[in-house]
């Protein structure tokens, strides 16, 4: 399994966790979501290490998303 680190923009709220737990969790081989509304970065547990669906998934729902590069 492979773990993917994303950070998002615009994670204010509770309601924002779930708009985005739910939209990510609908893309195929998502496993598991975890949201820290604190820093505003999202990990993506998953078999492969794909990003572009899950970023494209965040956008579309009204996040900015990108990669982290530090992870």
């Amino acid at each position: 399994m492979s773990q993917i680190h994303l950070n998002v923009q615009g994670i204010d709220s509770a309601a924002s966790i779930d708009v985005i737990t739910k939209a990510l969790a609908l893309l195929e081989d998502v496993k598991d979501v975890h949201v820290d509304w604190e820093s505003g970065r999202v990990q993506v547990t998953r078999p492969s290490n794909r990003s572009d669906d899950l970023i494209h998934a965040l956008n579309k729902v009204g996040y900015l998303a990108s990669l982290d590069q530090d992870e």
